[in-house]
């Protein structure tokens, strides 16, 4: 069974929070269009993801290391992290993939790998191919984990930003379009994009207390004509 957490509040995508809130500052997600159409067929396909992570005070206890080494059980074996110093706290990015595939390809893949987050590929009833952010039963664990060194450590998603990054490399033109974002920092009720082969489109889902996806996941629809 799909290792889905449904509730309200979905938490999404990889990686951990040093805020109050427990939300990544970004998520930067690198998606192929040739790769949905690979998912569609039942692989699994590790997709590019990078998160951004804001402790706004000194983590004079180490508790970043702390929670780095316990993320790694639930992310990528090939996932990097990098810490820094700033004038506002401490920075933390993680460069890392999660599988994008259909319902039941991920919960094949989920049997023998934790991750906290995935790319669900559905095809809606305008024969539309959804694209959305779920995480698994494993960010739960995640979340507990991290609660257990400090009570300010967690993870849960959707992140402050969610920036999908969509590059068409199909033989054929690809219309791409999404609910409520941003792109170009300018904002769409209803964004629609055709792209040719090479072009690309980023789409931006903020996650703010007052936005609709505080509360539900990111989505974008693909079409190939």
């Amino acid at each position: 069974m799909m290792k889905f957490n449904l509730k309200v509040y979905i938490s999404l995508f990889l990686g951990f929070i040093f805020l109050s809130s427990c939300t990544p500052s970004v998520v930067d997600i690198s998606l192929y269009t040739t790769d949905v159409e690979v998912a569609l067929e039942g692989e699994i396909v590790e997709v590019p993801v990078r998160a951004s992570f804001t402790l706004y005070s000194e983590d004079e206890d180490g508790d970043l290391e702390k929670a780095i080494i316990i993320s790694e059980k639930y992310l990528s074996t090939d996932s990097v992290f990098s810490q820094s110093t700033g004038d506002w706290g401490e920075t933390l990015v993680i460069e890392t993939t999660i599988p994008l595939g259909t319902l039941e390809s991920l919960n094949s893949y989920l049997a023998s790998n934790n991750r906290v987050a995935v790319l669900l590929v559905e095809v809606d009833e305008y024969e539309n191919i959804d694209v959305s952010v779920r995480t698994t039963d494993f960010a739960a664990a995640l979340d507990s984990e991290l609660s257990d060194i400090n009570f300010m450590l967690g993870f849960s998603l959707p992140a402050d930003d969610t920036n999908f990054r969509v590059i068409s490399d199909s033989r054929n033109d690809v219309e791409v379009s999404a609910t409520a974002v941003f792109v170009s920092e300018k904002p769409y009720l209803y964004f629609e994009k055709i792209l040719k082969k090479r072009g690309e489109a980023e789409i931006v889902f903020k996650g703010s207390s007052d936005s609709v996806y505080s509360e539900i996941y990111p989505v974008i629809y693909i079409y190939f004509p």
